[in-house]
């Protein structure tokens, strides 16, 4: 996404207010450096200044982190942790920004996407892949509403993937084998159980998919084991009714 456009959605967001508030707060706070443009005396724009905050971690063993980015932006150690993330928003808040770049770990999104709405500052992620960020977002009283995602991909993307080839194929029971924290440099801590608890709100809403699931990293056993202790034969049967979906480190 260029900067361009960045810029422009902003000033969007910042000039039209919902419902004619800045923020979703019931009682509104005044900020001395809310605008976006100075004025001189003739009333004419003399500068503008937009003010963004970047929340990443700093930790190169995750996808998305501050070295990768650095060299063209100035950032706040999130540290992929919900409360450094809270911290960095509130102090960053303060300092008047107009726009929250990231993060980018599904938890520190989650607790930063329910504050903006009231600071009145958008957030634009390229995290955010649980599904409940891709619910509804165009009201004040929507979860995550003024948090954009502008990732290509997202967990419910990756359920809806599977769901269908189980339909292509008529496969009816499906067990869901993952490790909680696999895969924590995509999205942070608990990765793997975060696309497993979507992909399991997608399920759900096929009345004819029996599903089951595992977390390996509940069980000192290997996964020859642990697939005959939680899998045996009860997904046997003829061939095309069943799939077992991994979810590994």
């Amino acid at each position: 996404m260029g900067a361009n456009w960045i810029v422009a959605l902003t000033i969007a967001w910042l000039t039209c207010p919902v419902n004619g508030e800045a923020t979703c707060r019931e009682v509104q706070l005044a900020r001395d450096c809310e605008a976006l443009c100075k004025k001189n005396r003739h009333g004419e724009y003399v500068s503008c200044e937009l003010r963004v905050a970047v929340l990443l971690p700093n930790d190169t063993g995750y996808d998305i982190s501050t070295p990768k980015v650095l060299p063209v932006l100035d950032l706040a150690d999130d540290h992929c942790d919900a409360m450094y993330a809270q911290i960095g928003a509130i102090d960053s808040y303060s300092n008047c920004v107009h726009l929250f770049l990231g993060p980018a770990c599904d938890y520190c999104v989650a607790a930063v996407g329910r504050m903006v709405k009231f600071f009145g500052a958008p957030l634009i992620t390229t995290g955010g892949f649980t599904f409940d960020f891709t619910e509804k977002k165009t009201e004040c009283k929507d979860e995550f509403f003024m948090t954009t995602r502008i990732g290509n991909l997202a967990f419910r993307d990756l359920a809806n993937f599977f769901i269908a080839i189980m339909n292509k194929y008529k496969w009816r029971k499906v067990h869901l084998v993952y490790a909680t924290n696999g895969q924590s440099q995509f999205a942070g801590r608990h990765t793997c159980q975060l696309m497993m608890k979507s992909m399991v709100e997608y399920i759900k809403k096929q009345s004819n998919i029996t599903f089951g699931t595992f977390d390996v990293e509940t069980t000192m056993l290997n996964y020859t084991e642990a697939l005959q202790n939680h899998v045996g034969n009860w997904y046997g049967g003829k061939s095309g009714q069943t799939f077992t979906t991994f979810s590994r480190r």
